[in-house]
């Protein structure tokens, strides 16, 4: 806001000057916009403002938002800013000047304090905003309307000059946004694809997702509304932007408590077998050629609403397919006995196909129990090293992905363990049917397998 001593200052300026209007708001520091200063010479006709240099104190109220202050840093271009040591986002301090220029008459003074009452409060309702000079023009529309919604006082003038909007570009802001969402359509469908995840997907998961399916895909702006099965083509730029404005974030981009690591480690209690994914050169190589030849285990913990839920799971190094789990409330050798069960039975080793299976030295893994199953079920065991958790990456792997899609970020109060158990084998279902990986072309692993001619 302009006091009456600063407009009559800006017009001595502009007539000094010899720029015509347009020029002198785009050249010169400080100035207002066109139709404000269009309007103060007709005021200046009209005899309610008169074209003098500006009085001292005027001048140095003027200058205290002019070049040093935060202000006028936010007009000029990054390069000058930084150049002269200015942040690049200042904080805005335009409040200070709202009530400086209130009219003398009671009614009118009234009136306009209620006025900018109703605007300041409009501003401060529009995310990100410390101040009128930070809104966007579509945001000076928003914050407008507010404004004259809250209070009828407020006069379409009024907005305006407070926000510094010219009227033409008001009006257009208002056009625009009367006009129909050319993304309703696509924002339907990326808001789908982002709870049937579980709010696993972040955006290029999405992206993937959307462009997954049968038939002939289509841009995303010619996506018909309520079309759910049609293979959409859209950037990931586009869909992340979306994101953002729904507020879809994904459970690993969301920050969650560091959790406590779970050991089952009680000391060495047998030898330990060799570490087959283990190469000359210190790395591992969990690959395998093809399914039912190289799997891993490991056991995680949950800690749920007054008691522990452990999983114990088998994960084929072919694919990273789950092939079977167990899940139980004690870390114990019925947990990991039966969950071996199911693998033999799934795999069928023989002794002339045998399977390696991998571990960490968990104090079940290296009792007499688990190797006589490993035996008798033509089960070739592999051991980490001590203290050497890269050494079981892929089944760890498993554990953090699991973590972040499936358990950070939920309340699970008042959830029993049959209520938990249940929704642990939904995830572990669509992670092998229905999440998408990118290091499988963006299928799933059930796709992979089918299209490679391997049952799933």
């Amino acid at each position: 806001m302009y006091t009456k001593e600063e407009r009559e200052g800006i017009l001595w300026e502009f007539h000094r000057s010899g720029m015509s209007v347009p020029e002198a708001c785009r050249r010169l520091p400080l100035f207002p916009t066109r139709d404000n200063l269009y309007r103060w010479l007709r005021m200046e006709e009209a005899g309610e403002l008169a074209a003098t240099e500006m009085p001292a104190r005027a001048a140095r109220m003027h200058c205290a938002h002019g070049e040093g202050s935060p202000r006028y840093a936010a007009r000029r271009p990054r390069r000058e800013r930084e150049g002269a040591g200015v942040a690049a986002d200042p904080e805005q301090t335009d409040w200070r000047d709202w009530g400086a220029d209130l009219p003398e008459d009671p009614a009118e003074r009234a009136r306009m304090a209620e006025v900018k009452l109703a605007e300041a409060l409009a501003v401060l309702d529009v995310p990100r905003a410390p101040g009128p000079a930070s809104l966007t023009s579509m945001e000076k529309w928003r914050a407008g309307e507010l404004a004259r919604e809250r209070s009828p006082l407020v006069r379409l003038r009024d907005v305006t000059e407070t926000l510094s909007i010219p009227k033409s570009t008001y009006l257009d802001q208002a056009a625009r946004a009367s006009r129909p969402d050319p993304k309703a359509a696509l924002r339907e469908r990326v808001r789908a694809s982002f709870e049937a995840s579980g709010g696993a997907y972040g955006a290029e998961s999405v992206t993937a997702d959307l462009r997954s399916g049968e038939g002939e895909p289509v841009s995303w702006r010619d996506l018909a509304p309520g079309d759910a099965t049609t293979p959409v083509v859209a950037s990931e730029k586009v869909v992340r932007a979306i994101m953002a404005e729904e507020g879809l974030v994904s459970r690993k981009a969301a920050q969650v408590e560091r959790r406590a690591r779970y050991s089952s480690y009680a000391g060495e209690l047998a030898a330990r077998p060799a570490n087959l994914p283990l190469s000359g050169d210190g790395t591992h190589d969990f690959h395998a050629p093809e399914p039912g030849l190289l799997v891993v285990t490991d056991v995680t913990e949950f800690r749920l609403d007054g008691f522990k839920a452990y999983l114990s799971p088998a994960i084929d190094c072919y694919d990273g397919w789950p092939v079977c789990w167990s899940v139980s409330r004690h870390p114990d050798k019925a947990l990991m006995l039966g969950m071996l069960s199911d693998l033999v039975g799934e795999v069928r080793p023989t002794a002339g196909r045998p399977l390696v299976l991998h571990t960490d030295g968990g104090s079940v893994h290296m009792t007499d129990d688990w190797a006589g199953a490993c035996e008798a079920g033509h089960v070739t065991r592999s051991m980490s090293r001590k203290a050497r958790s890269p050494d079981n990456a892929r089944a760890e792997g498993f554990f953090g992905t699991l973590k972040c899609d499936f358990f950070d970020g939920r309340d699970w109060s008042g959830v029993t363990f049959e209520q938990f158990s249940a929704a642990l084998d939904e995830y572990i279902e669509w992670y092998r049917g229905g999440k998408l990986k990118k290091s499988l072309g963006w299928r799933t692993i059930r796709q992979s397998r089918e299209e490679l001619g391997y049952a799933a």
